[in-house]
């Protein structure tokens, strides 16, 4: 029902009556939510059903009380109700997330909206608050992130397993490479010495113990070029600029591949670890150009910045079959074989990174490790 007044539709008294009480009825039967008025005191003057749900109190048993009693004794003692009054009535508004109390003693995590109340003259008259129980919520936060915390440790421990493994597997190759040279080649080496003197004395059979003294000496090539492959020497004493470019030489007599090389001659050591690592790319990266890229040349980089080293390592083939309409970067973690995961796992180990830039004209591998601020070549 409406009244005309001086041309204008004004609400009549009936009107906003019945419009109160809708809003009482509203506030009375939320359930999610802790809707009560305090008075300027802190003391409860109304109470909903949600307040009774989330809290525990029915309206006979809370009206009149100081609403202090929903705060944990600890937070009491350190004037947090009296604190959220005065805070509310200085900014009119005050918003805070924390433990509180229900009638039984457990407790809720509560979202709390306190809101200073004024008449129209701007006295405070009292103030609103709204609670909810996040509860719920919160707990499903603080599982996600222990369980994020879990998986993060379980990545680091793999990480950590990684490295020691690919660690151990260098120590091994060390190992085998240094007693095949100094074992295995020297008793390839004293053998063709005797067949050598035999062969010298018995002219007879010369041809015979000559060929046999070729075949002792190819042997001792190879066993000496895979001691070396296993665990290069030059790499220790002269670093990569040197142990590149002669394993590019043998990979390219062995393989056919024509590679070429780009490497500043300034660029100096760094640290062993590091060294090692990207030789342990350079190795890998040309392995999976010989198997899988069909390409006949390739190009190998070693580049040097203020802060960091590049290796990178290219060709000319078919790349992979995901890139072959436009040249693209694919995460080295996507990629199922163990080389490449484990050229990545060795970078990760020293901060640095591996890209994979493939496409139709061919595939580049990037491998960019961090530098120290003080160079350590020993």
């Amino acid at each position: 029902m409406r009244v005309v007044t001086e041309g204008k539709a004004q609400p009549s008294k009936s009107a906003d009556v019945s419009l109160t009480d809708s809003f009482r009825l509203f506030v009375d039967s939320v359930q999610d939510y802790a809707i009560f008025l305090l008075d300027v005191d802190g003391n409860v003057l109304t109470w909903n059903a949600g307040a009774e749900r989330i809290k525990g109190y029915k309206t006979s048993e809370i009206l009149g009380r100081h609403f202090s009693c929903f705060y944990l004794p600890e937070d009491v003692q350190l004037g947090k109700p009296q604190m959220s009054l005065a805070a509310a009535a200085a900014k009119g508004r005050v918003e805070s997330e924390g433990w509180r109390v229900r009638k039984d003693g457990t407790k809720f995590w509560a979202s709390v909206v306190l809101t200073a109340v004024r008449d129209r003259d701007g006295k405070l008259v009292g103030f609103g608050k709204v609670t909810r129980d996040l509860t719920e919520r919160r707990n499903a936060q603080t599982a996600l992130k222990e369980s994020n915390e879990r998986l993060l440790q379980s990545e680091r421990s793999l990480r950590e397993l990684s490295i020691h493994l690919l660690r151990a597997q260098d120590n091994e190759r060390r190992l085998i490479g240094r007693e095949m040279h100094d074992s295995l080649g020297q008793i390839l080496s004293v053998l063709k010495m005797k067949l050598d003197v035999v062969s010298a004395q018995h002219n007879g059979a010369g041809p015979q113990l000559s060929q046999c003294a070729r075949l002792v000496e190819e042997a001792l090539t190879e066993v000496r070029t895979v001691s070396y492959l296993l665990y290069p020497p030059m790499l220790e004493e002269m670093g990569l600029v040197s142990a590149i470019p002669w394993y590019l030489d043998g990979f390219s007599k062995r393989s056919g591949i024509a590679i070429t090389h780009d490497i500043p001659a300034d660029f100096g050591r760094v640290h062993r670890d590091v060294e090692l690592a990207l030789f342990r790319v350079l190795q890998e990266g040309l392995t999976n150009i010989h198997k899988h890229s069909g390409s006949s040349t390739g190009v190998v980089r070693l580049t040097r910045g203020p802060d960091h080293v590049t290796l990178e390592i290219s060709d000319q083939g078919k790349g992979f079959s995901a890139c072959a309409d436009r040249e693209s970067s694919i995460p080295a973690q996507s990629f199922h074989g163990v080389g490449l995961r484990g050229m990545d796992e060795r970078l990760r180990h020293f901060h640095g990174e591996l890209k994979v830039i493939s496409g139709p004209c061919g595939t580049r591998l990037l491998a960019t490790v961090p530098l120290p601020n003080e160079t350590d070549t020993n």
